[in-house]
């Protein structure tokens, strides 16, 4: 089934004990729709990019099989991240500077997303992924699906939640799964214990949840049980900046092949977001997952299962 995911376009400024790299292809979509397209061969990537945004990147979303017809350009700039990773805490971003920080003009300031092309067929079924944004604009593009979207994911971050905690919450009866990490978990519900954090969250009306818990691995839980899946051990981690997206990618690029009836289903592909997260996290930006093969990922999921195997 065809997968759309709203979200964020940008160029990364990375530090870490492996280097720096500026200018960096990346931003919540693209992680998230590089991630997926090794899963679902139906990706659709909704965004806003700026004048100076490289025809090359476009080119190499499509290469990847990813429909980039929900990608407007618009007249400002692309948003800029510049971030730093240390070394005795490197899954931890420190945010140096961004556009919005620095005052500069870019596409966030203006662009509201759209849910459909001028091409795209209306009628036909879709899994939907609203990656980190204003909740005033996800909402939005909720309304934009007329309650047509077969599942829809969420992903939001502390800067939303410390400022419009209210619009976090609006979402959570028409969403199907959450997924935050343990800090945003922590924040929406004023609990420090994570089993409290996931009573609070059902409380809330959040049906299904995934909290990240950074090299630890990710729970995920639905009314009736609650699953734990360690992160991959790793020699090293150069970049985790697209860790989080890529882990949704690769959850809903494999949930939205399959019957999502059947609650194994959900636990597969926690295996499979786990993976594509490890991945990720190897190199800088998306210079790893953009040039997987199929062997490496089943590689890296075997990896996983003889890691948890009993």
């Amino acid at each position: 089934m065809k997968l759309k995911v709203v979200g964020v376009l940008a160029y990364d400024s990375i530090t870490s004990e492996y280097g720096k790299k500026d200018n960096l292809f990346g931003g919540s979509a693209t992680h998230f729709a590089i991630a997926a397209s090794y899963l679902n061969d139906s990706v659709h990537i909704t965004g806003g990019i700026g004048n100076d945004f490289k025809t090359d990147d476009l080119k190499t979303l499509s290469s990847k099989g990813i429909n980039i017809d929900g990608i407007e350009k618009l007249n400002e700039n692309t948003f800029r991240w510049e971030g730093k990773y240390e070394y005795d805490s490197p899954n931890d971003a420190i945010t140096i500077s961004n556009s919005i920080i620095k005052g500069e003009d870019n596409v966030l300031n203006t662009y509201k997303p759209k849910l459909f092309s001028e091409k795209e067929n209306k009628d036909e079924s879709y899994f939907l992924f609203l990656a980190n944004g204003d909740p005033k604009h996800q909402l939005e593009l909720i309304n934009q699906t007329k309650m047509k979207s077969k599942f829809i994911g969420l992903d939001t971050m502390d800067f939303w939640i410390n400022n419009n905690i209210q619009d976090v919450k609006k979402l959570f009866p028409h969403i199907d799964i959450l997924i935050i990490n343990e800090n945003e978990a922590k924040l929406i519900s004023k609990e420090n214990n994570l089993k409290l954090c996931i009573s609070n969250l059902n409380a809330m009306g959040v049906k299904r949840m995934i909290i990240k818990l950074g090299n630890y691995g990710m729970i995920y839980s639905n009314n009736e049980e609650t699953f734990f899946l360690p992160a991959l051990l790793l020699d090293k981690v150069v970049d985790p900046t697209g860790a989080g997206d890529s882990f949704a990618g690769g959850f809903m690029g494999y949930l939205s092949t399959v019957n999502t009836s059947e609650e194994i289903e959900f636990k597969n592909a926690c295996i499979y977001g786990t993976v594509m997260a490890s991945l990720c996290v190897e190199d800088f930006g998306i210079n790893k997952t953009v040039n997987l093969s199929e062997d490496e990922i089943e590689s890296r999921r075997k990896l996983l299962l003889n890691q948890i195997k009993i």
